[in-house]
């Protein structure tokens, strides 16, 4: 028996919500050139986890219950929007509670970005504050992060390219990983 969060009885099934990721994916060079610097992260603190880095910037991550749903709120959010450079300089953490690190690369012309984060955050109802940058590693525990800290430098990129598109990805249970929806341009895209 379906019962709602309030107690009621519900007569349907609640439709079955997939996991959606929309991202800024950076180009394969500069994937290639940010995964060299994952990996040495990697082989500092011994770590066996490789293998699953592709970098980008995370927009936002939201349940749809059908990616048609998702793909035309996105489109029409997007569909004025241009083609803009983004410029990766500098590295940073966040802290996940007291007992994990995010280490990043900063965003350094970060308007564009949060121009098209809050367009989808208007239109699609989103409540989390957001921070352009692109994740090196996430989750690290104090432990490996001690390793790391005093060297933090040595993690830093410079790099840029263009976004002309924000990628759309869905999760999938069976293989625990995340399969491309679509890719949709921006205006003034040399697709």
């Amino acid at each position: 028996m379906n019962i709602s969060k309030k107690g009621q009885i519900l007569l349907f099934p609640p439709p079955e919500l997939k996991d959606y990721l929309v991202v800024i994916s950076a180009p394969i060079e500069i994937h290639n050139e940010i995964k060299k610097i994952n990996d040495k992260l990697h082989k500092i603190i011994a770590s066996k986890e490789k293998g699953r880095f592709k970098a980008h910037i995370t927009l936002f991550n939201s349940a749809w219950e059908q990616d048609n749903h998702l793909l035309e709120r996105l489109k029409k959010v997007i569909s004025d929007a241009n083609s803009f450079p983004v410029l990766i300089n500098g590295v940073d953490i966040f802290s996940n509670g007291t007992k994990k690190k995010t280490v990043y690369l900063k965003i350094e012309n970060p308007k564009p970005i949060q121009k098209l984060y809050e367009a989808f955050r208007t239109e699609l109802k989103i409540k989390k504050e957001f921070t352009p940058h692109l994740t090196i590693e996430k989750n690290l525990p104090i432990a490996d992060f001690e390793k790391i800290q005093n060297d933090l430098s040595s993690f830093n990129h410079q790099c840029e390219w263009v976004c002309d598109r924000i990628t759309v990805l869905k999760f999938n249970k069976k293989t625990n990983s995340y399969k491309l929806v679509e890719e949709i341009l921006l205006k003034n895209s040399e697709a």
